[in-house]
């Protein structure tokens, strides 16, 4: 909460466009908490990567990241469900790009499957719908590594190790899929969508098509 508190008041002193002057003394005077507490609490948010911080003179410049931007956005919208009722889908924009197969090789792995079957409740077929995302869906993509979703455990074969997979219901074109997310993944740009079928046939989608991804909650 205490952090949380911090990226709200870099947030109000205007970083959340860019990194503007904002010293330990100002921070502390408004938390109410002493500078070795905030410093500490800067380094953290800065190696989390929710914050931009550059030395300037003797001072310094802070400012939020795509993250820290995304999440605070999406923190509002969770608010307003609760306090409001009201609930605005997540969506993700940006264009079909092919694959690498990768996609493929890691939906045929059996510790995969078989957790599919058993949460998801159908067999994906083997390959993805790969969409690289605009700007501002970047940032709402790294909401998603902040939000509730279902989990497939990561495991062991005897030729290496698998991560963590957390998977997401969406709608693409009035079709409904899965968004899944390798939690050790570093493409940033691109998200995956699987289904019991190849997406890209029955949506008849090509490299270069547009798209918007909604993306729901599990019941």
């Amino acid at each position: 909460m205490d952090k949380l508190r911090v990226l709200l008041e870099v947030a109000r002193a205007g970083g959340g466009s860019h990194p503007v002057p904002l010293t330990l003394r100002q921070l502390s005077e408004r938390m109410g908490k002493p500078g070795s507490t905030l410093a500490r609490w800067l380094r953290e948010l800065e190696g989390e990567g929710w914050l931009r911080r550059l030395p300037e003179g003797r001072g310094q410049r802070l400012g939020l990241s795509q993250k820290g931007l995304a999440f605070l956005r999406q923190l509002y919208a969770e608010l307003g469900e609760v306090l409001e009722g009201k609930r605005e889908p997540l969506r993700l924009r940006g264009e079909v790009v092919s694959g690498l197969g990768e996609g493929s090789y890691y939906l045929r792995q059996e510790g995969y499957l078989r957790q599919f079957r058993e949460q998801l409740g159908f067999s994906p077929y083997p390959g993805t719908l790969n969409v690289k995302l605009d700007g501002s869906s970047r940032e709402a993509r790294e909401v998603l590594q902040e939000l509730p979703g279902k989990m497939l455990k990561g495991f062991r074969t005897k030729e290496r190790s698998f991560g963590e997979v957390k998977c997401f219901p969406v709608r693409i074109r009035g079709k409904e899929a899965v968004l899944v997310l390798p939690l050790r993944s570093s493409h940033r740009e691109v998200v995956e969508l699987v289904a019991e079928e190849r997406l890209r046939d029955a949506l008849k989608l090509k490299d270069g098509d547009r798209v918007e991804v909604e993306v729901g909650r599990w019941e």
